[in-house]
């Protein structure tokens, strides 16, 4: 794969992250108010922006496959 395509992954990957964060520190903010809802609504946007990005590297891998605990535990 070629090195350009790679950090555009990599860049990618960092805003999606960064992202996941945001979403978590206002899940916070809102759980501290007593906003349940609201709360949990934040957190699935944080989990959202995680998968898109182990989804795409699964797809940078070469044989397609997943190597993280998590996929393992989900199959059984």
């Amino acid at each position: 794969m070629e090195k350009a395509k790679l950090e555009r992954f990599f860049e990618k990957a960092a805003h999606q992250h960064d992202r996941a964060a945001d979403h978590y520190r206002h899940s916070a903010r809102h759980l501290a108010k007593g906003e349940h809802t609201a709360s949990a609504k934040e957190r699935d946007r944080a989990i959202d922006h995680c998968e898109k990005v182990r989804i795409d590297e699964i797809g940078l891998r070469p044989d397609g496959m997943a190597t993280d605990g998590r996929t393992k535990s989900e199959a059984a």
